[in-house]
Protein backbone atom coordinates (compact mmCIF):
# COMPACT_ATOMS: atom_id res chain seq x y z
CA UNK A 1 0.00 0.00 0.00
CA UNK A 2 1.39 3.41 -1.01
CA UNK A 3 1.91 6.00 1.70
CA UNK A 4 3.71 8.56 -0.52
CA UNK A 5 3.43 9.09 -4.26
CA UNK A 6 5.25 11.96 -5.95
CA UNK A 7 4.27 12.48 -9.58
CA UNK A 8 6.36 14.68 -11.92
CA UNK A 9 7.34 16.96 -9.05
CA UNK A 10 9.43 20.01 -9.92
CA UNK A 11 10.64 22.68 -7.51
CA UNK A 12 12.42 25.76 -8.82
CA UNK A 13 14.11 28.48 -6.79
CA UNK A 14 15.03 31.88 -8.22
CA UNK A 15 14.27 33.47 -11.58
CA UNK A 16 15.98 34.03 -14.89
CA UNK A 17 19.69 33.19 -14.92
CA UNK A 18 19.59 32.41 -11.20
CA UNK A 19 16.95 29.67 -11.52
CA UNK A 20 17.82 26.41 -9.78
CA UNK A 21 15.91 23.16 -10.29
CA UNK A 22 16.02 21.78 -6.74
CA UNK A 23 13.70 18.97 -7.89
CA UNK A 24 13.44 18.10 -11.58
CA UNK A 25 10.46 15.93 -12.64
CA UNK A 26 10.73 13.59 -9.65
CA UNK A 27 8.62 10.44 -9.53
CA UNK A 28 8.83 8.44 -6.33
CA UNK A 29 6.61 5.93 -4.53
CA UNK A 30 7.08 4.84 -0.92
CA UNK A 31 5.07 1.99 0.54
CA UNK A 32 3.58 1.82 4.00
CA UNK A 33 5.97 0.34 6.55
CA UNK A 34 9.12 1.00 4.50
CA UNK A 35 12.30 2.54 5.85
CA UNK A 36 13.77 4.54 2.95
CA UNK A 37 17.13 6.31 3.03
CA UNK A 38 17.73 9.28 0.72
CA UNK A 39 21.38 9.95 -0.10
CA UNK A 40 23.16 12.48 -2.27
CA UNK A 41 25.75 15.24 -2.27
CA UNK A 42 25.16 18.62 -0.65
CA UNK A 43 22.83 20.64 -2.87
CA UNK A 44 21.49 17.53 -4.62
CA UNK A 45 17.90 18.20 -3.53
CA UNK A 46 17.61 15.84 -0.55
CA UNK A 47 16.18 18.34 1.92
CA UNK A 48 13.90 19.89 -0.70
CA UNK A 49 12.55 16.42 -1.47
CA UNK A 50 11.76 15.90 2.22
CA UNK A 51 10.24 19.37 2.64
CA UNK A 52 7.97 18.96 -0.37
CA UNK A 53 7.01 15.45 0.77
CA UNK A 54 6.11 16.87 4.19
CA UNK A 55 4.16 19.85 2.90
CA UNK A 56 6.67 22.37 4.29
CA UNK A 57 7.40 23.53 0.75
CA UNK A 58 5.15 23.57 -2.33
CA UNK A 59 6.25 22.28 -5.74
CA UNK A 60 5.99 24.41 -8.85
CA UNK A 61 4.64 21.43 -10.76
CA UNK A 62 3.41 17.92 -10.01
CA UNK A 63 1.42 16.20 -7.31
CA UNK A 64 2.35 14.87 -3.89
CA UNK A 65 -0.03 12.31 -2.40
CA UNK A 66 0.48 11.39 1.25
CA UNK A 67 -1.74 8.78 2.93
CA UNK A 68 -4.26 9.11 0.11
CA UNK A 69 -4.45 12.93 0.19
CA UNK A 70 -3.06 15.19 -2.55
CA UNK A 71 -1.36 17.74 -0.30
CA UNK A 72 -0.61 20.09 -3.21
CA UNK A 73 -4.32 20.93 -3.28
CA UNK A 74 -4.63 21.84 0.40
CA UNK A 75 -4.90 25.38 1.75
CA UNK A 76 -2.25 26.58 4.19
CA UNK A 77 -4.58 25.96 7.13
CA UNK A 78 -5.55 22.48 5.89
CA UNK A 79 -1.88 21.67 5.34
CA UNK A 80 -0.99 22.72 8.90
CA UNK A 81 -3.64 20.40 10.33
CA UNK A 82 -2.58 17.56 8.01
CA UNK A 83 1.09 17.90 9.02
CA UNK A 84 0.26 17.86 12.72
CA UNK A 85 -1.83 14.72 12.39
CA UNK A 86 -0.13 12.71 9.67
CA UNK A 87 3.57 13.67 9.54
CA UNK A 88 6.28 13.60 12.18
CA UNK A 89 9.52 15.56 11.62
CA UNK A 90 12.94 14.84 13.12
CA UNK A 91 15.76 17.27 12.32
CA UNK A 92 19.48 17.52 13.02
CA UNK A 93 18.70 20.36 15.44
CA UNK A 94 16.45 19.08 18.21
CA UNK A 95 14.13 22.14 18.39
CA UNK A 96 13.05 21.31 21.93
CA UNK A 97 11.48 24.15 23.92
CA UNK A 98 14.01 24.86 26.70
CA UNK A 99 11.49 25.81 29.40
CA UNK A 100 9.41 22.64 28.94
CA UNK A 101 10.22 19.21 30.36
CA UNK A 102 10.80 16.20 28.11
CA UNK A 103 7.23 15.03 28.67
CA UNK A 104 5.80 18.49 27.99
CA UNK A 105 7.81 18.78 24.77
CA UNK A 106 6.51 15.37 23.63
CA UNK A 107 2.88 16.31 24.34
CA UNK A 108 3.12 19.76 22.74
CA UNK A 109 2.03 18.78 19.15
CA UNK A 110 -1.10 17.09 20.51
CA UNK A 111 -2.01 20.06 22.68
CA UNK A 112 -1.46 22.43 19.74
CA UNK A 113 -4.01 20.31 17.87
CA UNK A 114 -6.48 20.88 20.74
CA UNK A 115 -6.60 17.19 21.60
CA UNK A 116 -6.05 15.25 24.79
CA UNK A 117 -2.86 13.16 24.88
CA UNK A 118 -3.25 9.38 25.19
CA UNK A 119 -1.37 8.87 28.45
CA UNK A 120 -0.77 5.15 27.91
CA UNK A 121 0.64 5.77 24.44
CA UNK A 122 2.86 8.63 25.63
CA UNK A 123 4.13 6.42 28.45
CA UNK A 124 4.81 3.67 25.89
CA UNK A 125 6.95 5.78 23.56
CA UNK A 126 8.80 7.40 26.49
CA UNK A 127 9.72 3.96 27.79
CA UNK A 128 10.46 2.59 24.31
CA UNK A 129 12.93 5.43 23.69
CA UNK A 130 14.66 5.07 27.05
CA UNK A 131 13.43 8.36 28.52
CA UNK A 132 11.45 7.07 31.51
CA UNK A 133 13.96 8.49 33.99
CA UNK A 134 14.27 11.76 32.07
CA UNK A 135 10.63 12.70 31.50
CA UNK A 136 10.70 15.55 34.07
CA UNK A 137 14.09 16.88 32.97
CA UNK A 138 14.57 20.07 30.96
CA UNK A 139 16.42 19.81 27.61
CA UNK A 140 19.60 21.39 29.03
CA UNK A 141 19.76 18.55 31.55
CA UNK A 142 20.01 15.95 28.77
CA UNK A 143 22.84 14.68 26.61
CA UNK A 144 22.69 15.22 22.85
CA UNK A 145 21.52 11.65 22.29
CA UNK A 146 18.78 12.01 24.90
CA UNK A 147 17.61 15.29 23.34
CA UNK A 148 17.35 13.60 19.96
CA UNK A 149 15.38 10.74 21.54
CA UNK A 150 13.00 13.32 22.99
CA UNK A 151 12.65 14.90 19.53
CA UNK A 152 11.84 11.47 18.08
CA UNK A 153 9.27 10.84 20.80
CA UNK A 154 7.66 14.20 20.00
CA UNK A 155 7.52 13.23 16.30
CA UNK A 156 5.81 9.95 17.23
CA UNK A 157 3.37 11.48 19.74
CA UNK A 158 0.58 12.17 17.23
CA UNK A 159 0.78 8.61 15.79
CA UNK A 160 1.71 10.00 12.34
CA UNK A 161 1.58 7.79 9.27
CA UNK A 162 4.91 9.17 8.02
CA UNK A 163 8.14 10.09 9.82
CA UNK A 164 10.55 12.39 7.93
CA UNK A 165 14.07 12.60 9.38
CA UNK A 166 16.59 15.10 7.97
CA UNK A 167 20.13 14.18 9.08
CA UNK A 168 18.92 13.25 12.59
CA UNK A 169 22.38 11.99 13.61
CA UNK A 170 24.38 14.92 12.22
CA UNK A 171 25.03 16.48 15.64
CA UNK A 172 25.78 13.19 17.39
CA UNK A 173 28.86 11.00 17.75
CA UNK A 174 28.84 7.65 15.93
CA UNK A 175 27.68 5.62 18.95
CA UNK A 176 24.72 7.87 19.72
CA UNK A 177 24.01 8.24 16.01
CA UNK A 178 23.76 4.49 15.51
CA UNK A 179 21.52 4.19 18.57
CA UNK A 180 19.19 6.92 17.29
CA UNK A 181 18.82 5.26 13.88
CA UNK A 182 18.13 1.90 15.50
CA UNK A 183 15.50 3.50 17.75
CA UNK A 184 13.86 5.22 14.78
CA UNK A 185 13.75 1.98 12.78
CA UNK A 186 12.43 -0.04 15.72
CA UNK A 187 9.83 2.61 16.54
CA UNK A 188 8.34 2.84 13.07
CA UNK A 189 8.21 -0.95 12.78
CA UNK A 190 6.53 -1.40 16.18
CA UNK A 191 4.08 1.43 15.54
CA UNK A 192 3.36 0.45 11.89
CA UNK A 193 4.68 3.71 10.46
CA UNK A 194 6.91 4.69 7.54
CA UNK A 195 10.31 6.37 7.76
CA UNK A 196 12.08 8.48 5.15
CA UNK A 197 15.60 9.33 6.28
CA UNK A 198 18.16 11.72 4.82
CA UNK A 199 21.73 10.81 5.68
CA UNK A 200 25.28 11.33 4.45
CA UNK A 201 26.32 8.12 6.19
CA UNK A 202 26.17 5.29 3.65
CA UNK A 203 26.56 2.67 6.40
CA UNK A 204 23.41 3.98 8.08
CA UNK A 205 21.65 4.13 4.71
CA UNK A 206 22.38 0.45 4.11
CA UNK A 207 20.32 -0.39 7.20
CA UNK A 208 17.20 0.87 5.39
CA UNK A 209 14.84 -1.26 3.31
CA UNK A 210 15.67 0.86 0.26
CA UNK A 211 18.16 3.53 -0.75
CA UNK A 212 17.09 6.39 -3.03
CA UNK A 213 19.93 8.37 -4.61
CA UNK A 214 19.36 11.92 -5.78
CA UNK A 215 21.64 14.11 -7.91
CA UNK A 216 20.92 17.56 -9.39
CA UNK A 217 17.29 17.31 -8.34
CA UNK A 218 16.71 13.98 -10.10
CA UNK A 219 16.25 10.51 -8.66
CA UNK A 220 19.35 8.85 -10.10
CA UNK A 221 19.16 5.34 -8.71
CA UNK A 222 17.23 3.16 -6.28
CA UNK A 223 18.66 0.20 -4.40
CA UNK A 224 16.77 -2.45 -2.45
Amino acid sequence: MEIVKMEHVTKIYGEGNTRVWALDDVNLTINKGEVVAVVGASGSGKSTLLHVMGGVDTPNEGNVIVDGKDITRLTDEEMSVFRRRKIGFVFQAYHLIPVLTVEENIKMPILLDHRKPDRDYIDHIIEMLGLKDRRKHLPNQLSGGQQQRAAIARALANRPALILADEPTGALDSKNGNEVITLLQDSVKKLDQTLVLITHNIDLAREADRIVKIADGKISEEEV
